[in-house]
């Protein structure tokens, strides 16, 4: 006899019985039918909101790895601007100590890109004032109206998120 047959055997063995309840016992059963359904319901949506607490969190996480750094970041670029621009001083003075400054400014800079940190492109380009914080206008006929004329900060972006935005001169 195969399994399929002997659990036809075992349904047909049992009988359905009638059972005779008072309304109030009916009435009770009822009324705990309902509760369960409403424990049911009230569970689902606990577990719906419970997954969607995982995920904030998993976002949250990302976000912090992706982000958490930030306020350091900027603290470096001042100090990586100021390198740039005692460089920049040290070349034309022709001073000896501008290769070690070299050394550091290209060490620092490979560091910021380890972390996510790219340079915002603003030179030629049309300002948007979403990356770029104009200080100073310039009229010039030959340019086109909102062209960055030249970079006063350079900006950056964090994992594509400004971290600072670059400040910079346009046509007017």
């Amino acid at each position: 006899m195969d399994l399929e047959s002997e659990f036809e055997v075992q349904d047909n063995n049992l009988e359905e019985e009638t059972v005779l309840i008072t309304s109030q016992e009916y009435d009770a059963l009822k009324k705990k039918a309902i509760e369960a359904k409403e424990l049911h319901e009230k569970y689902l949506r606990l577990l719906a909101e419970f997954e969607n607490y995982k995920k904030f969190m998993e976002r949250q996480k990302t976000n912090c790895l992706k982000f958490g750094n930030e306020k350091l970041l900027k603290a470096i670029l001042k100090i990586y601007d100021d390198l740039k621009r005692a460089l920049n001083g040290y070349v034309y003075a022709d001073f000896p100590q501008a290769d070690g400054l070299k050394l550091i400014l290209e060490n620092l800079s490979t560091l910021l890109k380890s972390e996510g940190v790219e340079p915002i492109e603003a030179e030629g380009r049309a300002f948007n004032p979403a990356v770029h914080e104009c200080m100073m206008v310039e009229q010039d006929p030959s340019l086109p109206e909102g062209e960055i004329t030249e970079v006063l900060e350079e900006g950056y972006y964090l994992n594509d998120k400004v971290l600072r935005p670059a400040r910079v001169k346009i046509n007017k």
